[in-house]
């Protein structure tokens, strides 16, 4: 396939979640009320992960909860706390997925490889086996933390690999719901709309709610790759899909995670 958008387009949307945000201290999210951290490490991909765990107030280990699986914990979870408590909602568990050491998000949410990307790429694959195998399986089995159902959030490349998770086939969805924000839909020529479109060729029904989003202030190709997009799965008649989608009046990249995820909370849960 032709190249849609120059790799440093693709490049640009990548290091911006990195670059552009004032991202909280990793130190001070373990002050946050509620939140119990524990780190983890991957015998998948050799990384050595943050986790953030937001209890609510009320909590019950004897009852089930909604429980979000955040992407870039390190940037969005107190903002995402922020709002949860804000919510007033007890039903909800928020676990944030950051890293101890070097952010190594450019891999572990990128697939196909890029060789035209200046780093490490292509390892979503080794990620996802440490989500499906080590991360869920510690946070149920160890901690016995009850899900009603999961949702799976990510931000810009993120975005891309919840979406990437959605529809790839290759290993289990364990994710009820995904909501994703803003995201980097052009990665590797726009792996996004193959993978979609062989997915649809092989199957009937695709028993997900997916609430994706971009914000009106985020610039004409992130648009244009999120509005063709949702025009093509819109489309399907998937079994059991559920799609909500939304352009976001006066929203810039920076902001629509957050924006994203307050919205998200009603029309996904």
């Amino acid at each position: 396939m032709k190249k849609i958008i120059p790799n440093s387009m693709a490049f640009l949307y990548l290091i911006i979640p990195i670059l552009g945000l004032n991202s909280c201290e990793k130190d001070n999210l373990s002050s946050i009320k509620n939140n119990h951290p524990f780190a983890i490490t991957s015998v998948y991909t050799n990384t050595t992960y943050n986790i953030n765990i937001l209890y609510p107030q009320t909590y019950d280990p004897s009852n089930s909860y909604h429980t979000i699986y955040m992407l870039d914990g390190d940037d969005y979870f107190k903002e995402a706390a922020d709002i949860i408590a804000e919510s007033s909602r007890e039903d909800i568990i928020l676990i944030g997925v950051g890293y101890a050491n070097k952010n190594r998000r450019g891999r572990d949410y990128s697939y196909p490889k890029d060789i035209d990307f200046p780093g490490a790429s292509g390892g979503a694959k080794r990620f996802i086996n440490f989500i499906n195998n080590e991360l869920i399986p510690h946070i149920e089995n160890e901690l016995k933390i009850g899900s009603v159902d999961r949702t799976l959030f990510g931000h810009s490349l993120g975005g891309y690999l919840a979406l990437y998770m959605l529809f790839q086939q290759d290993q289990p969805n364990p994710f009820d719901n995904t909501i994703a924000a803003s995201s980097n839909i052009m990665w590797h020529n726009a792996y996004l709309f193959h993978l979609e479109q062989y997915y649809f060729d092989t199957h009937d029904s695709l028993d997900k709610n997916l609430y994706i989003t971009v914000g009106d202030l985020e610039g004409a190709s992130i648009n244009l790759f999120h509005n063709a997009f949702t025009e093509k799965i819109s489309k399907r008649s998937y079994t059991g899909f559920i799609l909500h989608h939304e352009r976001l009046k006066n929203t810039s990249h920076r902001n629509s995670p957050i924006v994203t995820l307050k919205k998200g909370l009603s029309i996904i849960l």
